[in-house]
């Protein structure tokens, strides 16, 4: 049986195994999803044992969606421009990286923003998740400022997340840092929102109604949530993996239950 999984540290809160494995119940696919816990260190290791087992699909979680790049034989255009892959899969003798993360939230967002012009949003964070944010606004047409606690170059503008509340007439702000998540810290600044206007999106889905969304749906505020990205992402894996979009209503289902 072809074996597909989700590696990361810690990956025992993941949802993708119950996703994916519905999915290809739903489609009739035999194969089967699994949760691996890989640490950064251990990943080439992971991916030859994986492979040796049956293994031709992997989604990456933190630590690893940065790691992998340089063990890549071939990726595409969004997963070279984030610097970051998200889901692999075993072609011709080596490893094939795409970012599904950046597809997902292009297909989000462009309902709610339209159109490309030269408009301001904000990423809050650094790492691979931000990078891959900063492609998808950036294909949208937006002015991309990055707020972190050290300096990055890789945006168009950088502010301190000390600044952050000063800043305001965001089109687009985007948490792509565990902060809100259960478990992990808690909000110390928070972004400046304009009521009804700033379209807002958090990758946290555990707890689903976090507390940047929270805020957000107080201010009437367009939000798109960690689980509807999460699902996206894991549609468009299937797109690297089959040559196709997994069913999204399946993947739905087996969260909301």
């Amino acid at each position: 049986m072809p074996l597909y999984a989700v590696f990361g540290s810690p990956i025992g809160h993941s949802l993708s195994p119950r996703i994916h494995n519905a999915a290809f119940a739903e489609a009739g696919i035999l194969a089967h999803y699994l949760p691996v816990e890989v640490r950064r260190g251990d990943l080439v290791a992971s991916l030859d044992a994986f492979r040796h087992l049956g293994g031709v699909g992997v989604n990456l979680t933190r630590p690893l969606k940065e790691t992998i790049f340089p063990f890549l034989d071939d990726l595409s255009d969004l997963a070279e421009a984030a610097r970051a892959a998200n889901t692999i899969v075993w072609r011709d003798h080596g490893w094939v990286g795409d970012n599904t993360d950046v597809r997902a939230l292009i297909a989000k967002l462009e309902p709610l923003v339209g159109g490309h012009a030269k408009r301001r949003a904000l990423i809050i964070g650094s790492g691979g998740v931000a990078r891959g944010s900063m492609v998808s606004l950036k294909h949208l047409g937006m002015e991309v400022w990055i707020a972190s606690r050290q300096p990055v170059d890789w945006g168009d503008q950088w502010i301190s997340l000390q600044e952050m509340p000063a800043c305001a007439d965001w089109e687009v702000v985007v948490n792509a840092t565990p902060l809100g998540q259960h478990g992990e810290a808690h909000w110390t600044y928070w972004p400046s929102l304009s009521s009804g206007k700033t379209a807002v999106v958090d990758w946290v889905y555990h707890p689903r109604a976090t507390p940047l969304l929270q805020l957000a749906s107080s201010l009437d505020c367009p939000i798109v949530d960690g689980l509807e990205l999460l699902i996206e992402q894991a549609r468009w894996s299937w797109n690297l993996w089959f040559g196709q979009l997994a069913p999204g209503d399946a993947m739905t289902r087996a969260v909301d239950r």
